[in-house]
């Protein structure tokens, strides 16, 4: 079985349109107070900070592979071998969080999974599904 990768689009979505609509703003606000090389600097500083943020958001995944979970946060990959995982758990309210419970006690969050619920749920459900289904199969292997 290859791997299968869950992202949240929603996110993906509104981080490009808030950095436009950021960018313009200030674009337009650097030059009521700045001039010339300032104004430059300024600019390409905002550009730059804007970019990160959304190669930041674009990398968000959580990739369910043969061999653990890669959990791909917003600035650390973290890789979660299938025998440590014991459950995941998905918290459903206004703000979703998903997050997976470790056999050492330890709670991974996925920055992939977390966003408001009324859109993101449909995304959360089926990576829980897809790693409960993992997990139950581990299990009957072991058996």
């Amino acid at each position: 079985m290859g791997p299968t990768t869950f992202r949240r689009p929603s996110a993906r979505v509104a981080i490009v349109i808030i950095s436009v609509v950021v960018y313009f703003v200030l674009a337009f606000r650097i030059d009521e107070f700045a001039d010339g090389l300032t104004q430059n600097v300024l600019t390409g500083l905002l550009v730059s900070l804007l970019a990160a943020m959304v190669v930041q958001t674009w990398r968000l995944a959580v990739v369910l592979r043969s061999d653990g979970v890669l959990v791909r946060n917003s600035w650390r990959d973290r890789f979660l071998p299938w025998d440590e995982i014991r459950g995941i758990d998905r918290e459903p309210s206004r703000i979703q969080r998903v997050s997976f419970l470790m056999a050492d006690g330890r709670v991974v969050p996925c920055d992939a999974m977390r966003g408001w619920a009324s859109r993101d749920e449909p995304h959360a459900k089926a990576l829980v599904e897809a790693v409960t289904a993992r997990l139950a199969a581990q299990e009957q292997q072991a058996d």
